[in-house]
């Protein structure tokens, strides 16, 4: 992929372990959201806040994908196991 033509190896690892730490921050606020929107009584899939959350959710996810396919393509598929 040339999109991550210019980093090495181990800013990729990082770039993945950040991922993985934006993903469960991401998950835990999208559960918290789900909660307070049905203790409201409103309807999920109406609600901006829940809409936005797991849009950004769905991108760290394709995000985080891409880069353990660039890491696998490179032959790091150890390196890309260790951090998932």
């Amino acid at each position: 992929m040339k999109r991550f033509a210019a980093f090495e190896d181990a800013a990729l690892l990082g770039r993945l372990q950040r991922l993985d730490r934006a993903e469960t921050d991401l998950q835990k606020r999208v559960a918290a959201r789900i909660s307070q929107v049905e203790a409201e009584g409103r309807w999920l899939r109406s609600d901006p806040v829940f809409q936005q959350l797991s849009s950004a959710l769905k991108r760290v996810r394709d995000d985080m994908c891409e880069t353990e396919e660039e890491l696998m393509r490179r032959g790091g598929v150890s390196a890309a196991r260790q951090v998932a």
